[in-house]
């Protein structure tokens, strides 16, 4: 039996690039207004598209223009001002600049709240505990290389509650009709109201073969 793994969603890479391009492009433009009204926006546009990118699992691809939104699009922005105060000159540029200060640090203080609050950890890899269990007993190592030190999301039966030799709690899901996998760091309350037979699904780190059975660590019951 094959493991199955499930559909990756297409993250808008090239359209999070667009965006910020053009906000870029528009900063620049000695026209007032231009960056002000129309470039902030695109760039927030492509603030959020860049967490959606990383959400469907392309981090890099999304950490870098999130990261150039914050970072870069002030630099070009003001050298923007810079441009657009040489077009214009004289008092009617200071009040214009003073404005769009003002203006961007308003625009800038949504940004900085939504990338402190937003999670950028990669969605997990869904996979049944009967696939899981099949993959390790059909090639360790190609099993490893897809499911080890990966964040996933295992459904199956609960085959058993259980303390190890030092006393930490393991939930046993059952893997065929004769052996397990081995579910730890369960919060002992939560394992506490579990019962054998019911369904269960556990977001885990994969942690390999252990003793013939694929182990999985830091789970959390979802």
């Amino acid at each position: 039996m094959n493991a199955t793994v499930a559909p990756t969603r297409t993250a808008p890479v090239k359209a999070t690039w667009i965006c910020l391009i053009i906000a870029w492009v528009l900063f620049l433009i000695p026209l007032p207004g231009a960056g002000l009204f129309v470039g902030w926006p695109l760039n927030l546009v492509a603030f959020i598209l860049a967490i959606v990118v990383m959400t469907r699992g392309k981090t890099a691809g999304g950490l870098i223009p999130l990261l150039a939104s914050i970072i870069v699009s002030p630099i070009v922005y003001f050298v923007g001002l810079a441009v657009l105060g040489a077009a214009v000159g004289g008092d009617a540029y200071q009040d214009y600049k003073e404005r769009a200060e003002a203006a961007n640090t308003q625009l800038e203080a949504p940004l900085n709240e939504s990338a402190a609050g937003v999670d950028l950890k990669p969605l997990p890899l869904e996979v049944s505990a009967s696939d899981l269990f099949a993959a390790y007993e059909a090639n360790e190592v190609a099993a490893d290389n897809q499911y080890k030190g990966k964040q996933l999301a295992v459904t199956g039966t609960v085959a058993g509650i259980n303390k190890d030799f030092t006393d930490e709690v393991y939930v046993e899901i059952a893997g065929n009709e004769f052996m397990n996998i081995h579910a730890r760091g369960i919060d002992p309350t939560v394992a506490a109201g579990l019962a054998k037979g019911t369904k269960i699904t556990v977001v885990c780190e994969g942690g390999g073969l252990m003793m013939a059975s694929p182990i999985l660590n830091e789970c959390e019951v979802r």
